[in-house]
């Protein structure tokens, strides 16, 4: 079991230079993946990409390339446009020769300042095959790190999230303790409600209408299928918990659905120790599925 937040570095050196690589997750319903690079290289980006597609399925991933040049590992060009700098010249000495202005011969710096230049500097761009190496190497290693802290953390989860399911279990077998008593404690209520009402009348009371009054409402209170929904909801959690696969989604279904038999639950019950109960396991559940949107 993963988590969905984590973090990894990488970093892989050549005579071109060396590249570092960050890999920041956090938590997301889907797959979604953000690059910043410094390689100006679609393909480059797009190695970088797939490595990660391949390792993780879920979560926001965000992926920074910084690529620091070797001192021989870029190629500067500094030409000159010579036609631009004559036409400049040109364009001075006519102004010069004009009545009313006094000027010098312009110096380099002073034609350095003019508004378009005639000094083009260049950056030979790297060669993507020389790269793909290094983009590779440095990728992995941050993957590598990022997925064993996603792996620690998964794990702190997986023995959480077990210690409450079984809290859970413990909840669900009271609430199946409970349901025979209900009719039991209904009983008795009724019979005391209808000694009170006879009082010291002579009457025989009919057995067999508190017997069928007891039993339509053992049946509008009966919730053994929920608990036993319920119950095999909680096997599966832990099944799910226990693999290797993502379980995030699954996870926060099966919490869906014991949400549903809890609150079916709750309703057909009258027992106040039950409701009590439910509310327990309603505020164990909303831990568990905020713990839950943080597994892949």
């Amino acid at each position: 079991m993963n988590s969905m937040t984590g973090f990894g570095r990488g970093t892989a050196s050549s005579p071109l230079g060396t590249l570092n690589t960050e890999i920041k997750s956090v938590n997301s319903r889907f797959l979604e993946l953000n690059i910043r690079s410094n390689l100006y290289s679609a393909l480059l980006e797009d190695i970088a990409s797939k490595a990660v597609k391949q390792k993780i399925s879920r979560g926001k991933v965000n992926i920074s390339l910084s690529f620091i040049p070797a001192a021989g590992g870029k190629k500067w060009n500094v030409a000159l446009d010579s036609n631009l700098l004559e036409a400049y010249l040109m364009t001075l000495n006519k102004c010069r020769r004009m009545d009313g202005i006094r000027a010098k011969k312009p110096s380099v710096s002073e034609l350095l300042k003019l508004p378009e230049p005639f000094i083009r500097v260049t950056q030979e761009s790297l060669d993507d095959q020389a790269m793909e190496q290094l983009v590779q190497e440095s990728v992995n290693e941050a993957l590598r790190n990022l997925l064993e802290m996603r792996s620690r953390e998964g794990e702190i989860l997986r023995a959480d999230l077990k210690n409450r399911i079984n809290l859970l279990e413990e909840k669900r077998q009271f609430l199946l303790s409970r349901q025979d008593q209900a009719a039991r404690d209904y009983e008795e209520r009724l019979r005391n409600r209808i000694a009170k009402a006879l009082g010291d009348q002579n009457v025989m009371t009919d057995e067999n209408r508190i017997i069928q009054e007891v039993a339509i409402f053992s049946e509008k209170a009966d919730y053994t299928e929920e608990v036993v929904r319920f119950g095999s909801h909680l096997v599966q959690f832990t099944r799910i918990l226990d693999s290797n696969e993502p379980a995030g989604r699954k996870l926060d279904f099966l919490l869906q659905e014991i949400n549903r038999e809890v609150n079916t639950t709750a309703s057909k019950a009258s027992d106040t120790d039950v409701i009590d109960c439910v509310i327990i396991v309603k505020t164990e559940l909303e831990k568990i599925r905020e713990q839950v949107q943080n597994i892949e």
